[in-house]
Protein backbone atom coordinates (compact mmCIF):
# COMPACT_ATOMS: atom_id res chain seq x y z
CA UNK A 1 0.00 0.00 0.00
CA UNK A 2 1.56 3.41 -1.21
CA UNK A 3 1.90 6.24 1.83
CA UNK A 4 -0.90 8.28 -0.51
CA UNK A 5 -3.34 5.31 0.02
CA UNK A 6 -2.55 4.97 3.90
CA UNK A 7 -2.74 8.88 4.49
CA UNK A 8 -6.56 7.78 3.04
CA UNK A 9 -6.81 5.39 5.93
CA UNK A 10 -5.42 7.59 8.78
CA UNK A 11 -7.28 7.84 12.00
CA UNK A 12 -10.66 10.12 11.29
CA UNK A 13 -10.13 10.92 14.83
CA UNK A 14 -6.84 10.55 16.86
CA UNK A 15 -6.79 7.45 19.62
CA UNK A 16 -6.48 8.92 22.69
CA UNK A 17 -3.32 7.63 23.26
CA UNK A 18 -1.97 8.47 20.20
CA UNK A 19 -3.72 11.93 20.27
CA UNK A 20 -1.72 12.43 23.09
CA UNK A 21 1.47 11.39 21.69
CA UNK A 22 0.79 13.83 18.76
CA UNK A 23 0.23 16.80 21.06
CA UNK A 24 3.37 16.29 23.25
CA UNK A 25 5.38 15.91 19.76
CA UNK A 26 3.95 19.39 18.61
CA UNK A 27 4.77 20.52 22.04
CA UNK A 28 8.29 19.72 22.62
CA UNK A 29 9.31 21.01 19.12
CA UNK A 30 8.18 24.59 18.75
CA UNK A 31 4.47 24.26 17.63
CA UNK A 32 3.14 24.73 21.17
CA UNK A 33 -0.74 26.30 20.88
CA UNK A 34 -3.61 23.48 19.98
CA UNK A 35 -5.66 25.05 17.10
CA UNK A 36 -8.18 21.99 17.38
CA UNK A 37 -9.29 19.19 15.01
CA UNK A 38 -10.28 18.89 11.09
CA UNK A 39 -10.81 16.16 8.90
CA UNK A 40 -8.67 14.22 11.51
CA UNK A 41 -5.90 16.23 11.96
CA UNK A 42 -4.58 17.82 15.05
CA UNK A 43 -3.77 21.58 13.83
CA UNK A 44 -1.13 23.32 16.15
CA UNK A 45 1.10 26.46 15.69
CA UNK A 46 3.70 28.72 17.06
CA UNK A 47 3.17 30.38 20.25
CA UNK A 48 6.63 32.49 19.57
CA UNK A 49 4.70 33.90 16.05
CA UNK A 50 6.32 31.68 14.24
CA UNK A 51 4.61 31.87 10.96
CA UNK A 52 2.73 28.53 9.39
CA UNK A 53 0.00 26.00 11.15
CA UNK A 54 1.00 22.22 11.26
CA UNK A 55 -1.17 19.48 11.51
CA UNK A 56 -0.35 16.27 12.46
CA UNK A 57 -2.36 12.35 12.27
CA UNK A 58 -1.69 9.02 13.52
CA UNK A 59 -2.32 5.86 10.91
CA UNK A 60 -4.60 2.91 10.94
CA UNK A 61 -1.76 0.67 12.46
CA UNK A 62 -1.71 -0.70 16.36
CA UNK A 63 1.09 1.36 17.13
CA UNK A 64 -0.29 4.22 15.13
CA UNK A 65 1.92 4.90 12.47
CA UNK A 66 2.30 6.21 9.59
CA UNK A 67 2.93 9.18 11.35
CA UNK A 68 1.70 12.17 9.25
CA UNK A 69 2.92 15.47 9.24
CA UNK A 70 1.32 18.27 7.04
CA UNK A 71 2.93 22.02 6.31
CA UNK A 72 1.02 25.52 5.78
CA UNK A 73 3.83 27.44 5.42
CA UNK A 74 5.06 27.54 1.20
CA UNK A 75 8.73 28.02 1.81
CA UNK A 76 9.23 25.04 4.81
CA UNK A 77 7.07 22.75 2.20
CA UNK A 78 9.54 23.44 -0.17
CA UNK A 79 12.47 22.73 1.85
CA UNK A 80 11.29 19.52 3.24
CA UNK A 81 9.63 18.13 -0.21
CA UNK A 82 13.34 18.19 -1.74
CA UNK A 83 14.80 16.48 2.27
CA UNK A 84 12.48 14.44 2.73
CA UNK A 85 11.53 13.31 -1.00
CA UNK A 86 10.74 9.70 0.08
CA UNK A 87 8.24 10.61 2.79
CA UNK A 88 5.67 13.44 1.01
CA UNK A 89 2.46 12.61 0.26
CA UNK A 90 -0.34 14.31 -1.34
CA UNK A 91 -1.17 17.29 1.20
CA UNK A 92 -4.71 17.96 2.36
CA UNK A 93 -6.61 21.36 1.64
CA UNK A 94 -5.14 24.46 2.90
CA UNK A 95 -1.48 22.81 3.61
CA UNK A 96 1.27 22.96 0.91
CA UNK A 97 2.82 19.43 1.59
CA UNK A 98 2.06 16.42 4.02
CA UNK A 99 4.75 13.95 4.89
CA UNK A 100 4.57 10.38 6.45
CA UNK A 101 6.81 8.60 8.14
CA UNK A 102 6.99 4.79 9.95
CA UNK A 103 8.30 5.80 13.07
CA UNK A 104 7.40 8.98 16.02
CA UNK A 105 11.55 9.37 15.83
CA UNK A 106 11.14 10.71 12.03
CA UNK A 107 7.71 12.50 12.88
CA UNK A 108 9.49 14.57 15.72
CA UNK A 109 12.44 15.29 13.40
CA UNK A 110 10.89 16.70 10.86
CA UNK A 111 8.75 18.96 13.39
CA UNK A 112 11.69 20.07 14.45
CA UNK A 113 12.98 20.81 11.04
CA UNK A 114 9.48 22.47 10.47
CA UNK A 115 10.28 24.39 12.96
CA UNK A 116 13.65 26.03 12.27
CA UNK A 117 12.45 26.72 8.89
CA UNK A 118 9.54 28.22 9.82
CA UNK A 119 11.78 30.66 12.00
CA UNK A 120 14.65 30.52 9.89
CA UNK A 121 12.84 31.98 6.09
CA UNK A 122 11.59 35.16 5.25
CA UNK A 123 9.58 37.22 6.34
CA UNK A 124 9.95 35.94 10.17
CA UNK A 125 13.27 37.33 11.06
CA UNK A 126 12.76 40.62 9.47
CA UNK A 127 9.53 41.15 10.97
CA UNK A 128 11.44 40.67 14.39
CA UNK A 129 14.26 42.84 13.36
CA UNK A 130 11.47 45.90 11.97
CA UNK A 131 9.49 45.47 15.50
CA UNK A 132 12.85 46.03 17.52
CA UNK A 133 14.49 48.86 15.65
CA UNK A 134 11.39 50.64 14.95
CA UNK A 135 11.99 53.00 17.21
CA UNK A 136 15.46 54.08 16.32
CA UNK A 137 15.98 57.01 13.98
CA UNK A 138 18.63 57.41 11.08
CA UNK A 139 21.32 59.54 13.02
CA UNK A 140 25.06 57.20 12.94
CA UNK A 141 24.44 55.76 16.38
CA UNK A 142 21.02 54.47 15.30
CA UNK A 143 22.64 52.76 12.22
CA UNK A 144 25.18 51.51 14.33
CA UNK A 145 22.45 50.11 16.79
CA UNK A 146 20.33 48.26 13.46
CA UNK A 147 23.30 46.50 11.75
CA UNK A 148 24.30 45.19 15.66
CA UNK A 149 20.32 44.11 15.89
CA UNK A 150 20.00 43.29 12.52
CA UNK A 151 23.15 40.75 12.56
CA UNK A 152 21.65 38.77 15.77
CA UNK A 153 18.48 38.16 13.62
CA UNK A 154 20.78 37.36 10.96
CA UNK A 155 22.59 34.87 12.67
CA UNK A 156 19.93 33.33 14.39
CA UNK A 157 17.91 32.47 11.24
CA UNK A 158 21.16 31.09 9.28
CA UNK A 159 21.53 28.44 12.48
CA UNK A 160 17.68 27.54 12.08
CA UNK A 161 18.36 27.35 8.46
CA UNK A 162 21.64 25.26 8.13
CA UNK A 163 20.71 22.80 11.64
CA UNK A 164 23.72 24.75 13.38
CA UNK A 165 26.09 23.25 11.18
CA UNK A 166 29.10 24.66 8.60
CA UNK A 167 27.96 22.87 5.39
CA UNK A 168 31.35 22.77 4.35
CA UNK A 169 32.97 21.46 7.52
CA UNK A 170 30.30 19.97 9.72
CA UNK A 171 31.44 22.28 12.45
CA UNK A 172 28.98 22.22 14.74
CA UNK A 173 30.52 24.13 17.77
CA UNK A 174 28.78 27.68 17.67
CA UNK A 175 31.59 29.61 19.10
CA UNK A 176 33.46 28.74 15.53
CA UNK A 177 30.90 29.61 13.36
CA UNK A 178 29.99 32.55 11.19
CA UNK A 179 27.16 34.44 10.06
CA UNK A 180 28.51 35.03 6.16
CA UNK A 181 26.75 37.64 3.93
CA UNK A 182 26.84 36.71 0.52
CA UNK A 183 26.13 40.53 -0.76
CA UNK A 184 27.69 41.80 2.50
CA UNK A 185 25.40 44.29 4.42
CA UNK A 186 26.25 47.88 3.56
CA UNK A 187 25.68 46.68 -0.12
CA UNK A 188 22.13 45.04 0.11
CA UNK A 189 19.34 47.05 -1.41
CA UNK A 190 16.75 46.71 1.35
CA UNK A 191 16.43 45.33 5.08
CA UNK A 192 14.50 42.24 3.67
CA UNK A 193 17.69 41.45 1.19
CA UNK A 194 19.95 42.05 4.76
CA UNK A 195 17.56 39.64 6.79
CA UNK A 196 17.18 37.08 3.82
CA UNK A 197 18.66 33.57 5.47
CA UNK A 198 19.09 33.23 1.41
CA UNK A 199 21.74 36.06 1.53
CA UNK A 200 23.84 34.48 4.15
CA UNK A 201 25.72 30.96 4.81
CA UNK A 202 26.87 29.43 7.92
CA UNK A 203 30.37 28.90 7.56
CA UNK A 204 33.75 27.95 10.09
CA UNK A 205 35.55 30.85 10.98
CA UNK A 206 38.72 30.37 8.51
CA UNK A 207 35.75 29.56 5.45
CA UNK A 208 34.65 32.75 6.85
CA UNK A 209 37.48 34.75 6.97
CA UNK A 210 38.74 33.71 3.09
CA UNK A 211 34.99 33.72 1.59
CA UNK A 212 34.70 37.55 3.15
CA UNK A 213 37.63 38.80 1.62
CA UNK A 214 37.07 37.60 -1.61
CA UNK A 215 39.64 35.06 -1.29
CA UNK A 216 36.91 31.93 -2.31
CA UNK A 217 33.70 31.42 -3.41
CA UNK A 218 31.14 29.35 -4.70
CA UNK A 219 29.72 28.17 -8.74
CA UNK A 220 26.47 27.56 -8.79
CA UNK A 221 26.61 23.60 -7.84
CA UNK A 222 28.38 24.57 -4.52
CA UNK A 223 31.69 23.61 -5.80
CA UNK A 224 34.52 25.89 -4.24
CA UNK A 225 36.18 28.60 -6.17
CA UNK A 226 39.76 29.73 -5.17
CA UNK A 227 42.08 32.58 -5.97
CA UNK A 228 46.00 31.76 -7.29
CA UNK A 229 46.80 33.93 -4.36
CA UNK A 230 45.90 31.80 -1.54
CA UNK A 231 49.33 29.84 -0.45
CA UNK A 232 49.77 26.24 0.01
CA UNK A 233 49.28 26.36 4.14
CA UNK A 234 45.58 27.73 3.64
CA UNK A 235 44.81 25.34 0.55
CA UNK A 236 46.08 22.32 2.81
CA UNK A 237 43.50 23.90 6.08
CA UNK A 238 41.10 24.93 3.93
CA UNK A 239 40.81 21.93 1.66
CA UNK A 240 38.36 22.95 -1.20
CA UNK A 241 38.60 20.40 -3.50
CA UNK A 242 36.67 17.98 -0.59
CA UNK A 243 33.85 20.88 0.19
CA UNK A 244 30.88 20.89 -1.47
CA UNK A 245 28.20 23.86 -0.48
CA UNK A 246 24.86 21.88 -0.22
CA UNK A 247 21.81 22.68 -0.54
CA UNK A 248 22.18 25.45 -2.43
CA UNK A 249 18.79 27.20 -3.63
CA UNK A 250 17.62 29.17 -5.95
CA UNK A 251 17.95 32.07 -4.34
CA UNK A 252 21.40 31.45 -3.02
CA UNK A 253 23.11 30.96 -6.62
CA UNK A 254 21.79 34.54 -7.57
CA UNK A 255 23.22 36.26 -4.58
CA UNK A 256 26.26 33.81 -5.01
CA UNK A 257 26.80 35.16 -8.74
CA UNK A 258 27.24 38.42 -7.12
CA UNK A 259 29.72 37.28 -4.94
CA UNK A 260 31.59 36.07 -7.84
CA UNK A 261 31.05 38.76 -10.03
CA UNK A 262 32.24 41.22 -6.99
CA UNK A 263 35.69 39.20 -6.50
CA UNK A 264 36.45 38.72 -10.33
CA UNK A 265 35.61 34.99 -9.95
CA UNK A 266 34.61 32.97 -13.64
CA UNK A 267 33.23 29.73 -12.90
Amino acid sequence: MSLNERLSRRHTSAHPIFRVELDQAAFNHGFRKANGIADGWLWFKSDEGVPGEVALASGVNSDGSPWFLAVEHAGVAAKLAVELRDAAVSPPAHFKGAFAFETQAELRSALSRAFHLARSLPTFPLAQYQAEVAGLGSTEVDRIVKERVGQGYFRRALLDYWGGRCPLTGIGDEALLRASHIVAWADCRSDDERLDVYNGLLLAAHWDAAFDRGLVSFDDQGRALVKPTLSEAALAILAPERARLLPLDEAHRRQLARHRERFGFIS
